[in-house]
């Protein structure tokens, strides 16, 4: 998980997080601005306002369909 999120944060690059947030499963395209061990701080592909999920609510990230992770 870290790998990938350094990823999106040093190459500007949006990933897929799939966050369980107040008991609902959520799959979203996201650029990650920052993060801590703690929280993550992101924009979705929808709506260009910042939010934040805790860490221990991201179950998984992965590359964005079509990106194979090459700078």
């Amino acid at each position: 998980m870290e790998r990938l999120l350094r990823y999106s944060v040093e190459h500007d690059r949006v990933i897929r997080m799939m966050l369980l947030q107040e008991g609902k499963l959520s799959q979203v395209n996201a650029r990650v601005l920052g993060y801590d061990a703690e929280k993550v701080e992101y924009i979705t592909t929808r709506s260009p306002r910042t939010q934040t999920a805790a860490r221990a609510d991201i179950l998984s990230v992965d590359f964005r369909k079509g990106d194979d992770g090459q700078v």
